[in-house]
């Protein structure tokens, strides 16, 4: 394997897909869907701010700050739209499928070239491009910001730098889970539909039934009995009953991919709001000030699950390849 190769192939894909204009359009998209929450992210970070600022208001998560604008772009790219999701896919799903139906990559491994530089170099590429994408929304939506003269301060710039590695690890996985499902489909067509489908089974039908799953293996909640029961040992059956039924939760965010990363995206766009929803006491008034690192040492198991996927995808589109008969 050659790492020069491997290079050389991810910029010609990382070219290929600047040029093409379905990505062009998707990103559009995604920019102008993105911008749209953006914009309504800053309409109400001016009317916190004025909250703040009467004397009768009051708010439990402090003064609001820039970083809680790239909150928008979590809603963009995983809450109400999808187009984020879908330039991911539509970046991958046709990587090996369009070179097997038109037999270049016949042609292309004809030439001094390996198996594993082909697919580590298209993957590269793609990343690249996804790398790019990310960072053009990114860029807007600090640009936006400084004409409204939001300036976010040096330690919210660790928040968002990380939220923008985050982010590209998110589409970063659903890329590679598309360029998976194109090793094995026989058509671009119906590469593009597996892929939606996986996507689909990996993000909503994980969190529906998952959360009915949940419901079913806990069971009714536990009901006060005066005649039966004490206040201590209610109070004590109900808080091992949420305890459980919390971490059971947890566990199915953890293998939903979209919830997975709106975790990750709201702790590190509004860390007040989500230390204060994990301590589960919503009326406390001091709200603590949160430090990167200690964030993400709560965060470490969705930021795990967040790498395994994209790791996992690729090496099973990569033994795939590898072994693919291209007669």
């Amino acid at each position: 394997m050659n790492v020069k190769r491997i290079i050389l192939i991810g910029y010609k894909e990382f070219q290929d897909h600047l040029t093409n204009r379905r990505f062009l359009a998707l990103l559009f998209l995604m920019l102008t869907i993105t911008g749209v929450y953006v914009f309504k992210d800053i309409g109400s970070y001016f009317e916190g701010l004025e909250r703040y600022s009467n004397p009768l208001g009051y708010s439990i998560f402090g003064i609001p700050k820039a970083m809680n604008i790239f909150g928008g772009i979590v809603s963009g790219i995983a809450g109400g739209s999808v187009f984020g999701s879908i330039i991911a896919i539509a970046l991958g799903f046709d990587l090996i499928t369009k070179e097997r139906e038109t037999g270049s990559i016949k042609a292309l491994l004809s030439v001094p070239l390996y198996r594993d530089e082909v697919i580590n170099g298209k993957a590269l590429g793609g990343i690249i491009a996804i790398t790019f994408a990310v960072t053009v929304v990114f860029v807007l939506t600090l640009g936006i910001m400084l004409v409204y003269s939001i300036v976010p301060g040096l330690d919210e710039l660790g928040f968002i730098f990380v939220f923008w590695l985050v982010t590209i690890l998110y589409l970063s996985g659903i890329f590679v889970m598309s360029v998976m499902v194109s090793s094995f489909a026989k058509t671009s067509g119906m590469s593009f539909i597996y892929s939606l489908l996986l996507f689909l089974l990996l993000t909503s039908v994980i969190y529906s039934t998952g959360n009915f799953a949940v419901d079913v293996v806990m069971g009714p909640k536990p009901s006060m009995n005066p005649d039966t029961m004490e206040v201590d040992e209610y109070y004590e059956q109900s808080s091992a009953y949420y305890q459980k039924h919390m971490e059971l939760t947890n566990l199915v965010f953890y293998v939903s991919m979209d919830t997975n990363y709106r975790k990750v995206g709201i702790a590190l766009t509004e860390p007040e709001r989500y230390l204060i929803d994990q301590s589960g006491n919503q009326n406390n008034p001091e709200c603590p000030e949160p430090k990167l690192f200690d964030l993400l040492g709560g965060l470490w198991g969705y930021i795990l699950f967040l790498i395994a996927y994209p790791a996992v995808f690729f090496g099973i589109a990569y033994v795939r390849f590898m072994r693919m008969d291209l007669r």
